[in-house]
């Protein structure tokens, strides 16, 4: 089988899995539909009857009454047309309903699935990309659904329907319409599979150029800095005009010229049925009534045809931009609760990696044989020049990554072998970038501790020295913190980090350089808020300035991957030609 039409099964059976819990909605659809189609068929042959009846004036007995059989005719006719009207009414409304649910049940699985996919997968994608792939295909799955399938369902039910009343009646009108809808399908069938690798291409365009335009975006200061906005408008131009939109008018091109062969099918087909009318009334074969029937089930026959082919870009649209999508939400998820995660009674904060190995993605090995043990309560700083994995021995340590060789103990455990969420609570750490939700103060202290009472949350940032300045806000802890906490300065928001913290009451504490941005005052608060969190706990500084590590209990220094060096400050300063010596002295060289 072509590889076209099993992307298109692959992409219908994502449809249909998406459906599936929601087969008592479908059941009530179906009966609608069947309904409206009965309806839509027998229209065409009343509205004959009818035609017929008017012109030879026959009475009928109805109930011992003589009445006409117009009367009768019309009086069916509107008890048909009401319950088709009726059952599309509902079947409308019932459709929006389903599909609108639909597209928020896929939008919620889709960003929900990323908040579980590993932090290997987030630090190699764009995230305005991602986004917009599932985006995309939430809003083509509620129209290949809503537009499409349901829609659609009925009409192709009627067509069964009025071309066993056209061959019950005149054979000659079915071997007319039967070969032209068998053309039609075959034009269709063959023509639209075609621009398949064309959309693929445009989505990919499309799908790069959201990503860009959303990094742009989300760096907006940076680039008003360097006063880069006429460069960035100019760059979102060429990658959305010349590059997205030039694949879209490509396809658009194609797809009416398979439009214009359509429309000639179809008035040849009509054409022939007026040409055999002509010809069979003039035999007396044929009634007035039977030709205004004929004409119809022509018109009806071809109307869903004519919907598919407009819907036709709806389906390939919509089936490629969910494979796309599902590309991404069929990734494994982290194994949060594997089955077997020991769950510890009691953390105390051992930790010790041995013989460590790490690389991204099978390049270069960032760790070589890392060796070091951190006992209950001791602070320990990784020191060494960016690049030499630092980040990532912390990495390690909340299971971000997997090492590539050695283990990584939890008082003794192998961390491996520990429930992942549990894993993670016991660690939190304070960012020297901290980015906050917009939401309120006190829904950031308490974020990953939401069972959190307000008074719990209150001597958190009172420990944190954030209180100071929480009290003197208009809402105070219901303060709006603005887009990645954009209305707080830099102290306030590691404050605001450190109270995190503090309510989290992990046994592993990581800092990495939480005062290295801020001012004198700021990083007397902060600093005293630290080291009151640090009391009792196993604590990891990932340090960049050398200053701050002279109180660590042990400092690790790190070159190309490897533990070089290991000591107190005191002890690695004497070291001649000493890796830690050499970066301690290059610092305060260039002050």
């Amino acid at each position: 089988m072509p590889k076209a039409k099993l992307d298109y099964f692959s992409g219908l059976r994502v449809v249909f899995r998406y459906l599936k819990p929601h087969r008592r909605e479908i059941f009530a659809l179906l009966i609608l539909s069947t309904i409206s189609s009965l309806s839509n068929a027998l229209l065409p042959y009343i509205l004959g009857r009818i035609l017929d009846a008017v012109r030879s004036g026959d009475l009928i007995n109805l109930a011992g009454r003589a009445l006409p059989q117009v009367v009768v005719i019309i009086a069916v006719w509107f008890f048909v047309k009401m319950a088709g009207d009726l059952a599309d009414w509902r079947l409308d409304v019932k459709n929006e309903q389903l599909g609108a649910v639909l597209e928020g049940e896929y939008i919620v699985n889709g960003f929900g699935k990323l908040f579980e996919l590993p932090m290997s997968f987030h630090k190699t994608r764009k995230v305005g990309e991602i986004a917009n792939r599932i985006s995309r295909a939430a809003g083509w799955l509620y129209s290949i659904i809503n537009a499409v399938l349901i829609n659609l369902a009925p009409q192709f039910l009627s067509i069964f329907i009025g071309l066993a009343i056209v061959f019950s009646i005149k054979p000659i009108f079915g071997a007319i319409l039967l070969p032209a809808i068998i053309i039609y399908s075959f034009i269709l069938i063959q023509a639209a599979p075609k621009l398949s690798e064309l959309q693929e291409r445009m989505h990919k365009a499309y799908n790069r150029a959201y990503g860009d335009a959303y990094d742009a975006v989300a760096n907006i200061q940076p680039i008003k800095q360097a006063t880069a906005e006429k460069f960035e408008i100019q760059k979102i131009y060429k990658i959305f005009q010349l590059k997205a939109v030039k694949f879209y008018n490509e396809y658009i091109a194609i797809w009416q010229s398979f439009s214009q062969i359509q429309k000639i099918l179809i008035t040849f087909t009509q054409l022939s049925i007026f040409i055999m009318s002509y010809i069979l009334i003039s035999r007396n074969e044929l009634t007035l009534g039977q030709m205004v029937m004929f004409i119809s089930y022509g018109a009806m026959v071809f109307g869903p045809f004519m919907n598919l082919g407009r819907n036709w870009q709806t389906i390939q649209n919509g089936l490629v931009a969910i494979q796309r999508s599902e590309k991404i939400l069929s990734l494994p998820s982290e194994q949060y609760h594997a089955k077997g995660g020991l769950i510890l009674d009691n953390v105390k904060g051992n930790v010790e990696y041995y013989n460590v190995y790490f690389s991204y993605e099978g390049k270069k090995q960032v760790l070589k044989g890392i060796d070091f043990k951190v006992k209950v309560g001791e602070t320990i700083a990784l020191v060494g020049e960016s690049g030499v994995g630092k980040t990532t021995i912390i990495d390690l340590l909340s299971r971000f990554y997997e090492p590539a060789k050695g283990r990584i103990l939890l008082d003794r455990h192998n961390i491996k072998e520990l429930n992942l969420t549990f894993l993670r609570k016991q660690i939190a750490v304070v960012p020297q970038e901290v980015v906050l939700f917009n939401d309120t103060i006190k829904n950031n202290i308490r974020y990953g501790n939401f069972s959190a009472g307000e008074n719990d949350v209150k001597k958190a940032a009172q420990s944190a020295h954030a209180s100071e300045f929480i009290e003197t806000f208009p809402k105070k802890y219901n303060q709006i913190v603005g887009e990645r906490g954009v209305k707080l300065s830099v102290g306030q928001k590691q404050r605001v980090a450190i109270a995190r913290a503090i309510l989290r009451n992990p046994r592993i504490l990581v800092l990495d350089e939480p005062t290295s941005a801020l001012d004198a005052e700021s990083e007397k608060y902060v600093t005293e808020a630290l080291e009151k969190l640090m009391e009792g706990r196993t604590t990891f500084i990932i340090a960049h300035r050398l200053s701050t590590v002279r109180k660590a209990d042990k400092i690790i220094v790190l070159d190309k991957g490897k533990v070089v060096e290991m000591g107190r400050h005191d002890e690695l300063i004497k070291k001649p030609g000493g890796v830690y010596k050499k970066l301690y002295e290059l610092q305060f060289a260039l002050k």
